[in-house]
C-alpha cells in the first residue's frame, strides 16, 4: 500500500509541475526589460487549444516582436494555459483567434510621446467571431473612465438576449443571410452565428446595433465600406489604456 501511496504522490508532483510549466509558458521575444509591451494570452477551455494568428506593422522598430514583419509564427494556447507573449517595446499589430478566423484584436503599443505609457487598442469581428475578450490585465478602466473589456465572452448568448425583440420578417431576413441560425418569433431561438467579410448591411446591423456587440462588426478600420453608424462605432471602439499590459481570455 505504501508503494502506491508513493507512487500516487509522485505523479501527483509530476502532473502539479507539468501545470506550472504550462501556466509559465513564455513566447514571442526572449528577452523582457521594464516598460516592454506583454499580451497575456489566457484559455479558459479545458478541452480546446485555442490558436490566434499574429501580425506586426511593417514599420515595427527593432526593438518589437516581428520587427518589420507582416506573418508571424501563430500563438498557440493550451487548454487551461496562460501564456506569457512578449512584444518588446513599439509594437503594434493583431491577434486574431481561430487562427485568423474568429475574433481580431489590433493593439499600438507606442503611446503618443516617448516613455509614456499609452495603449490604444479595437475589438473587431470583420473576419469572424469567437469568444474572445481583451482589456488592461491590471482591470484598470481606459483613460476616458469608461469599462475597458473589449470584445464578447459569449457571441451568441448575446444576441439572444435582443433576438425575441426582433420583429418576425426582419428574423427571417437575417436567418436566411445564412450568418445567423435558428428559428422565428417571439419565442424564438438563436443556435449560431457568424461573420466574415461578405456579411451584408443587415447583418452588420443586427450585430452592432441591435445585439450591441462590444466590437467593430464591420469592416473597421481593415478593409471596406461600413455603413455610417458602424463607422461611428470603429470610432467609439478605439480605446487607449495607461498600461503596457494586456490581456486575451479566450472561453
Amino acid at each position: 500500500m505504501r508503494s502506491f501511496t508513493t507512487l500516487f504522490a509522485i505523479l501527483a508532483s509530476a502532473i502539479a509541475l507539468f501545470s506550472a510549466v504550462l501556466a509559465q509558458d513564455v513566447q514571442g521575444l526572449d528577452t523582457y526589460t521594464d516598460g516592454d509591451a506583454v499580451m497575456n494570452l489566457v484559455n479558459t477551455s479545458p478541452t480546446e487549444t485555442h490558436v490566434y494568428k499574429v501580425e506586426g506593422n511593417a514599420d515595427n522598430p527593432s526593438t518589437a516582436y516581428g520587427a518589420g514583419s507582416g506573418a508571424l509564427p501563430m500563438a498557440t494556447v493550451l487548454p487551461g494555459q496562460e501564456v506569457k507573449f512578449q512584444l518588446g517595446k513599439g509594437f503594434i499589430g493583431a491577434f486574431t483567434g481561430n487562427s485568423g478566423e474568429g475574433t481580431r484584436f489590433e493593439v499600438n503599443f507606442r503611446g503618443d510621446s516617448p516613455g509614456e505609457y499609452k495603449t490604444w487598442y479595437n475589438s473587431d469581428m470583420q473576419f469572424g467571431m469567437s469568444n474572445t475578450t481583451m482589456g488592461p490585465t491590471s482591470g484598470n478602466k481606459q483613460i476616458n473612465g469608461l469599462d475597458s473589456l473589449a470584445g464578447e465572452q459569449d457571441c451568441l448568448a448575446k444576441a439572444n438576449s435582443i433576438w425575441g425583440e426582433v420583429d418576425v420578417a426582419s428574423q427571417q431576413l437575417l436567418l436566411d443571410t445564412g450568418y445567423l441560425e435558428g428559428t422565428t418569433g417571439p419565442d424564438g431561438v438563436l443556435t449560431a452565428v457568424h461573420m466574415d467579410k461578405q456579411a451584408g448591411p443587415e447583418v452588420v446591423e443586427f450585430f452592432q446595433n441591435k445585439a450591441l456587440f462590444n466590437a467593430y462588426v464591420s469592416p473597421g478600420s481593415v478593409a471596406g465600406k461600413p455603413t455610417s453608424k458602424a463607422a461611428a462605432a470603429a470610432n467609439m471602439f478605439s480605446w487607449s489604456v495607461s498600461t503596457t499590459e494586456l490581456t486575451i481570455t479566450g472561453y
